[in-house]
């Protein structure tokens, strides 16, 4: 595989909502309960999802998860988390829009911004968010698959292959 230059600011952004806008169209609330309300609730999935798409479709290295909280102090704030991508210096969050303080439903950016806010960060690697048990996984599966026919309608024709027993006398070459 040839080296390629990492996407810029425009092509993630391009790439996020896309994606967002096929699992909207997807089947993929119909796999899990969490995916019922999307966004509200759906940044931990939505996040593995993309984040398999970025690493095994399009071959981004160090797609990174960053699990954030805020409130939950003495001032009355409630507590809240929230999950989303880091790609090289890139943020990408496909549910910001979740909060009331985001519009947009995708956010691509550079630097801190809305994300900024959380004040307790963790980083977490491709390899430990990606970790499922069996009836996790079969689910996730299914979302993505489910996703990326959202994304490609027309999938690509399958080569078809003859039975080895039964698949009758080779052609015959003029």
């Amino acid at each position: 595989m040839r080296n390629r230059p990492p996407l810029n600011t425009h092509e993630l952004a391009v790439i996020a909502l896309e994606f967002r806008r096929a699992i909207e169209k997807s089947g993929a609330r119909r796999h899990s309960k969490v995916m019922t309300r999307f966004p509200i609730g759906c940044c931990k999935h939505a996040s593995q999802l993309l984040a398999r798409y970025l690493v095994t479709e399009l071959h981004v290295p160090l797609v990174t998860f960053i699990h954030g909280e805020r409130g939950g102090g003495g001032n009355g704030e409630p507590w809240q988390s929230h999950v989303w991508l880091s790609v090289n210096e890139h943020t990408l969050d496909i549910t910001a829009d979740q909060y009331a303080e985001v519009d947009s439903p995708v956010v691509v950016s550079v630097g801190g911004g809305w994300h900024s806010t959380w004040r307790r960060r963790r980083r977490l690697t491709y390899g430990e968010m990606m970790q499922f048990d069996f009836w996790e996984g079969l689910r996730h599966r299914r979302m993505y698959y489910s996703t990326l026919r959202a994304m490609h309608p027309n999938p690509r024709p399958r080569v078809q292959y003859p039975l080895l027993r039964n698949a009758g006398p080779p052609a015959e070459v003029a």
